[in-house]
């Protein structure tokens, strides 16, 4: 079993590399989640399970349904998995939808295209994580 270190399990460099720079391609922290979540096994898991979540579907049909508060609920749901698996960019995108819509207001085109870009950078990163987890180089302004 490898050594307890400096707040969080040292793993393999063969499997730390690849989660790393899947990381890497979507602007996460992936030593700030290791030293929560401890094990690479653990944040592994939790990131391929993020691809399967409903809330980003669900705050799509909520907006264009104009129901607010649902779309409220789905956007703070994907900014508190969003930081917690270290998709800082992803998180951020999050809250300025959550801001707008705890108003009342509905998120400007902006933002919502902003927050796509950022999910589907992080979708298709884990995408190409699952399937071959050969390194993953993603241009997210090309999404």
């Amino acid at each position: 079993m490898p050594e307890r270190m400096s707040g969080y399990m040292e793993i393999p460099n063969a499997e730390r590399m690849i989660l790393s720079e899947l990381y890497e391609a979507v602007g996460g922290d992936l030593t700030e989640v290791l030293e929560r979540l401890e094990d690479v096994e653990t944040v592994e898991l939790f990131v391929l399970e993020f691809a399967d979540d409903p809330s980003y579907s669900m705050l799509l049909q909520s907006l264009q349904e104009s129901d607010l508060e649902s779309a409220f609920r789905a956007a703070h749901t994907l900014k508190g998995i969003g930081y917690s698996l270290g998709f800082k960019r992803l998180g951020d995108c999050s809250v300025k939808l959550c801001e707008k819509l705890r108003e009342g207001t509905v998120p400007s085109a902006a933002d919502i295209r902003q927050f796509k870009t950022e999910y589907n950078c992080v979708i298709s990163a884990i995408k190409n994580y699952k399937n071959d987890g050969a390194t993953v180089k993603i241009d997210r302004f090309q999404i």
